[in-house]
């Protein structure tokens, strides 16, 4: 195979002045193949080191191009710095030559990340973007949302428009299970409305197709000519979920393009429909069928089997639903995420003790076990619920925690006034959120209304409050110098 591969490059021209590698080289060559492919990397540093100190290393442009590569791919993988940086300075040298392979550009963007040498990174996606667009898409969606964010919180706004460009480009597509272009294209859209480029905002705007994200944009004044005051929201969502289901087919070992039909059916009202499309997927999910993502889905592909129940009107099956996805550890630690939507549940289904039974193990959730968030969360449903069961002392800590850490989840702190029966409270910290320019989108989304559930389940009392809220004075002005609020006529995406 290497034998073919030099032919093939010397035909094309690039070899330089020597027209093959001498018989040593290529039997060196070889064995680092061999060794490479078993893996074995201390053998091919062991080539490697032989390679370099022959005269085929600076008189033919292959062999010291596939040298550097494999010296490079290797030395990437250790543990120590002073390899990763000599794997960086050769991948450097083999990425700048013709037919270089698309790992050593992997070592190269790994750790110009690692670094934070954010110039250097944006500049070497943009040389892929150009030069090798398939491995832009075949780059993991993770990835490079982690990028987006370190971008944003060293604020690199210059760098982060050009890295965000890249992604809004319709020549990008993420090749994997539910890979999109809405995030980078969402984002995208508000970095140039805060450079003041309205049009070219616009432009990125009307290519989204995502019910959420098109939910968060319409809510900002800066796009409301954009969607005007009659966004059909239902008709690009049956749009949408026609382009979802393209990636069922297209991923038919993934759990995840069939959460996101199933999703959206369910925002359309169409519980059944999403629940018939998820248990098409139950024999995989419960034996021991191989599915690309199991490991990341499977407890997602409950949550959305729990969300189609509830919308059906059968809480018993959500909440089994979900008792199956909070079992699910995350690597030996309780799964934080489902328990807490347990928890909501049972909350709002009138079962408070239930839900304080739930969130037990996460009592300590302050020490690192979650996110900032998601202590939030378990504040917020746990306040509640001891509000709800006279604990007040307990539901007493919860809110001045909240209260006190309002900027880690904004909505938590209303949540919690309102199941106090604090309107008072609440329309205050409701009418800051809103003259908080990073909060106020959430803020009117809260505000704003869709369309009743296909169900006649009791209503949640903070939601019946939270109708309250809508109607007072001073609210209804704050939303309005907000931008206003809107009649969404799809389901609510939660509970």
């Amino acid at each position: 195979m290497l034998k073919l591969l030099v032919l093939a490059v010397a035909a094309a021209g690039t070899l330089g002045a020597v027209a093959e590698p001498s018989p040593s080289a290529m039997a060196e060559l070889e064995k680092a193949t061999a060794a490479f492919d078993e893996p074995n990397c201390p053998a091919v540093l062991e080539s490697v080191a032989r390679l370099k100190a022959m005269p085929d290393y600076k008189q033919n442009d292959f062999v010291y191009r596939v040298t550097l590569e494999f010296s490079a791919l290797c030395l990437g993988q250790s543990g120590k710095e002073a390899d990763k940086a000599a794997a960086y300075a050769d991948a450097m040298l083999a990425s700048a030559m013709a037919g270089s392979g698309d790992g050593v550009w992997g070592v190269r963007l790994d750790r110009e990340v690692r670094t934070k040498d954010w110039p250097a990174a944006v500049t070497s996606f943009e040389r892929v973007a150009v030069e090798r667009p398939l491995m832009l898409n075949r780059l993991p969606l993770a990835w490079l949302n982690y990028i987006d964010l370190q971008l944003r919180r060293a604020n690199q706004t210059a760098l982060r428009r050009r890295y965000l460009a890249l992604f809004a480009d319709s020549s990008y597509w993420p090749d994997e299970p539910g890979g999109s272009t809405e995030g980078f294209r969402f984002r995208y859209a508000l970095l140039l409305a805060d450079a003041g480029e309205q049009e070219k905002a616009n432009a990125i705007a009307r290519l989204l197709t995502n019910a959420s994200l098109l939910i968060s944009l319409s809510l900002d004044p800066r796009f409301r000519p954009v969607f005007g005051d009659d966004l059909d929201l239902r008709a690009v969502t049956e749009g949408y979920l026609t382009q979802l289901r393209t990636q069922v087919g297209r991923f038919p070992n993934a759990i995840r393009p069939v959460i996101d039909v199933a999703e959206h059916q369910r925002l359309l009202g169409r519980p059944q429909e999403a629940l018939a499309t998820l248990r098409a997927l139950e024999p995989a999910i419960k034996g021991d069928t191989p599915l690309s993502d199991r490991d990341d889905n499977v407890i997602w592909w409950w949550d959305q089997i729990s969300r189609a129940h509830y919308a059906a009107g059968d809480v018993p099956a959500a909440i089994a639903a979900l008792r199956t996805a909070s079992a699910i550890r995350e690597g030996n630690a309780v799964n934080v995420s489902q328990t807490i939507n347990l928890a909501n549940l049972q909350l709002t289904t009138g079962d408070p003790a239930g839900a304080m039974a739930t969130l037990k193990p996460l009592d300590g959730a302050g020490d690192g076990t979650a996110s900032p968030y998601g202590v939030m969360q378990v504040v917020g449903v746990r306040g509640c619920a001891s509000h709800r069961l006279g604990q007040q002392a307990v539901a007493d800590a919860d809110l001045a925690y909240a209260a006190s850490h309002r900027s880690d989840a904004p909505s938590t702190l209303t949540m919690l006034q309102l199941c106090r029966g604090d309107l008072d409270g609440a329309a205050a910290s409701m009418i800051a959120r809103l003259e908080n320019k990073d909060q106020r989108h959430g803020a009117l989304e809260e505000l704003s209304t869709f369309d009743a559930p296909p169900n006649t389940l009791p209503r949640d009392p903070v939601d019946l409050a939270l109708a309250t809220l809508r109607t007072r004075p001073d609210v209804k002005a704050a939303a309005q110098k907000a931008g206003g609020t809107r009649n969404f006529n799809i389901q609510m995406s939660g509970f």
